[in-house]
């Protein structure tokens, strides 16, 4: 094995310990009601769950943009801990008596 290859495979596994890294960190942050908080709010900013229709094009096209960055973020909430994303849904989301109030 050549310097070369052995540098490939130093970047290679310094790569996976960061994304290892990164799935980690979100993890945590999904484990802790905060987190989930912060993470709807992104969604939320983000206008996942709605449409990005415009009569102005661009503004349709920077919703779009706006709205891709939030459906990642869903993605990896239902890749790496699908299981707290009906948590974060019941933490957010206005119970019926609560909306009438």
């Amino acid at each position: 094995m050549d310097d070369n290859d052995e540098i490939l495979l130093k970047r290679e596994e310094e790569k996976r310990l960061q994304q290892m890294q990164a799935e980690q960190d979100f993890k945590w942050l999904m484990g802790d009601a905060r987190g989930r908080r912060l993470v709807w709010a992104e969604l939320s900013a983000a206008r996942v769950f709605h449409p990005v229709f415009d009569q102005n094009n661009a503004q349709m096209a920077f919703n779009e943009g706006n709205r891709q960055h939030g459906l990642r973020l869903l993605e990896r909430v239902h890749t790496l801990c699908p299981h707290l994303y009906p948590v974060m849904v019941q933490e957010n989301t206005a119970k019926p008596d609560e909306a009438n109030a």
